[in-house]
């Protein structure tokens, strides 16, 4: 594998930080911190290593602490232009998550769960297609296609057998898509045979057919895969043909198998 990577736009240069809470970088003056997210992923070149991370913070920050108190006349834009970036600057603080490169110390090529972080001064700049590539792999090399990172339109990828391995979680705020990536990540694992699923779907999420909360509808797994491969089973035949839910057979629970402590 090729770990060299085209060099993007610098971003900033690492100032401080520790491993648990983040590395911190100081932003270039022509950088301003509307242009850099939350989510963002960026690389940050160390000494031996290549480092790839996620953008956790952004802040506005001053070599001056009595700037907050004394404003400069914002109207003056020759003396705000000269302040900015010098005395008052922006910083994000970015979570080291992979390494990749020939680290003479371990031997080690990568890509690997970071352990240390990068030396006082090292670059950031923008992640690449071809660090996200080097990280995660890619469709030619039987990786599965899950989404895209923010800002970016590289196909991000996921090992499933790998990842069957593991006990894995989805977790986000309502509305920030969590079922339609488990929807996805559900596909993939049956696509691949790699593994069978038992769902408990609570919400008619990943059956038949999905909403977004637009009211628009998508395919299910059971549309996505033939009988064979799909089974949905219902506790409640009625309500599932009222909705015109799709449903292969009815699981009936006689009340002498519950328990007061099910309910």
């Amino acid at each position: 594998m090729n770990f060299e990577s085209s060099w993007t736009r610098p971003l900033g240069v690492v100032v401080t930080g520790s491993l648990g809470e983040g590395v911190k970088v100081r932003l270039n003056s022509d950088v301003t911190v509307e242009e850099v997210r939350l989510g963002a992923n960026v690389v940050i070149q160390g000494q031996y290593n290549r480092f790839v991370g996620v953008v956790t913070d952004v802040a506005l920050e001053s070599s001056d602490p009595t700037l907050q108190y004394n404003v400069p006349d914002v109207e003056n834009k020759f003396l705000t232009d000269a302040m900015s970036g010098i005395t008052a600057y922006g910083t994000i603080t970015v979570e080291p998550m992979r390494t990749i490169g020939d680290d003479p110390l371990s031997g080690s090529l990568g890509p690997l769960p970071a352990k240390t972080v990068p030396s006082h001064f090292s670059l950031v700049s923008e992640a690449t297609e071809e660090d996200i590539f080097n990280v995660f792999g890619s469709e030619t090399s039987g990786g599965f296609w899950i989404g895209s990172p923010l800002d970016m339109e590289a196909k991000l990828c996921l090992n499933i057998g790998e990842m069957v391995k593991r006990s894995n979680g989805v977790f986000g705020k309502s509305g920030t898509g969590k079922s339609f990536i488990t929807r996805t990540l559900l596909s993939g694992i049956i696509k691949s045979s790699k593994a069978s699923c038992l769902i408990f779907d609570m919400h008619n999420d990943y059956g038949w057919a999905i909403k977004n909360e637009h009211g628009s509808e998508y395919k299910g797994l059971q549309q996505l895969f033939d009988a064979n491969r799909v089974n949905v089973i219902t506790l409640d035949p009625k309500t599932s043909q009222a909705r015109g839910n799709r449903h292969d057979g009815a699981l009936h629970i006689p009340y002498d198998a519950i328990e007061p402590e099910d309910i």
